[in-house]
């Protein structure tokens, strides 16, 4: 079942919106890790979207050798039964990120300056923003998401104007002085968390052409923007930045524009409009799969009710810190990711190969 009722975005589209999904991740990730990030930081974010890269050179292949197809479509295409596992599997690991992004979202917006909001506006309102996005398609999600990228690119211009008379260059030196033996979990850490992989393996059929350019934009740009972040936090908090619950809203309200007095409010904005993209990145993945499957009228309600099971899990968990380690240990020990955009893909390239093969004996066969 080919999806050609549904519009095509561009791969910097994507690209796009799978950077503003990671760089919610990498903002919301403490406190809930016991990483204390030191000036190794530098080389860690280097050296995994190096190996970050390696890992997505089977989708690369797919998109470049089957333009306008995703692993998803491929393997659905060839074996019915194996893209319902595939299904059912990233179903559960975009929920559980849906869930963990929700729920540090309303721990960092409870921590910061919505300590006395209610849940419902919290959780509620951004989900209801998600269900539009998810309702309306993948391409009003991208133009969005492009919108929110801008307003995230401009703040950030705007935060590092407005405190580059606080930096301090004595922060800076060698790396791997102090804690250097914690340099590999750390590199693990931040390649298993990659969810986006999983959304790229689903998500690539959207494109109009050319889709493997998104990796080739997303990659890069993501590594160079968290340097810049951490060098600006470095440079302003120093040593200060690993005991830190949130740095980037500390470095945000240290900030003085007379126009705004402080931006800490606009960080929580900033930060909220990026969690959707993640949610409505991964619920457009299910949305796709089952619309795959069994139609477009069940891959609607299959994507809505992942939101309600989102919405409850944050309404009912989100308070609890256990349960927000526990749910982010299941997606940065890396199984989630391996498996759905490493393994299926794999699968889905040979599959497709194979598949070709047989056409190509066939014809050959016949002549």
């Amino acid at each position: 079942m080919q999806l050609t009722s549904i519009k095509k975005i561009s791969y910097i589209q994507l690209a796009v919106l799978l950077v503003a999904s990671r760089l919610f991740s990498e903002a919301m990730n403490f406190p809930l890790t016991t990483v204390q990030y030191g000036m190794q930081r530098f080389t860690v974010i280097l050296t995994a979207y190096a190996i970050l890269f390696v890992q997505y050179i089977p989708l690369i292949c797919l998109s470049a050798k089957y333009p306008g197809k995703s692993a998803l479509g491929i393997i659905t295409e060839r074996n019915k039964a194996l893209g319902w596992i595939y299904t059912i599997l990233l179903t559960v690991s975009t929920v559980v990120a849906s869930i963990s992004s929700m729920c540090r979202m309303k721990f960092y917006a409870s921590s910061t300056i919505f300590g006395q909001a209610p849940d419902y506006l919290l959780i509620i309102l951004p989900l209801i923003v998600c269900a539009f996005a998810v309702w309306k398609g993948i391409q009003a999600a991208a133009r969005s998401g492009v919108i929110f990228a801008a307003v995230f690119v401009g703040f950030l211009i705007l935060v590092s104007i407005s405190t580059w008379d606080m930096f301090d260059a004595k922060w800076l030196y060698p790396n791997f002085i102090d804690r250097g033996g914690d340099f590999w979990g750390e590199v693990a850490e931040q390649i298993g968390s990659n969810s986006e992989i999983i959304y790229f393996s689903v998500l690539a059929e959207h494109v109009s052409e050319k889709s493997q350019r998104a990796v080739y934009l997303y990659v890069p740009a993501v590594m160079i923007i968290l340097e810049l972040m951490y060098l600006l936090e470095i440079l302003l908090l120093g040593p200060f930045v690993g005991s830190t619950n949130f740095p980037f809203y500390t470095v945000s309200a240290l900030s003085n524009i007379v126009l705004f007095q402080r931006l800490d409010g606009i960080d929580v904005a900033v930060w909220t409009l990026m969690c959707i993209i993640k949610i409505t990145l991964g619920t457009l993945c299910t949305r796709t799969a089952f619309d795959r499957l069994a139609g477009k009228k069940a891959g609607i309600i299959a994507a809505l009710i992942c939101l309600v099971i989102t919405a409850a899990a944050a309404m009912i968990f989100g308070g609890s810190t256990d349960f927000v380690i526990a749910v982010t240990a299941i997606l940065t020990c890396g199984i989630p990711m391996i498996t759905c955009g490493v393994f299926f893909p794999l699968i889905a390239l040979i599959t497709a190969k194979t598949g070709s093969n047989k056409k190509n004996k066939g014809a050959k066969a016949n002549v």
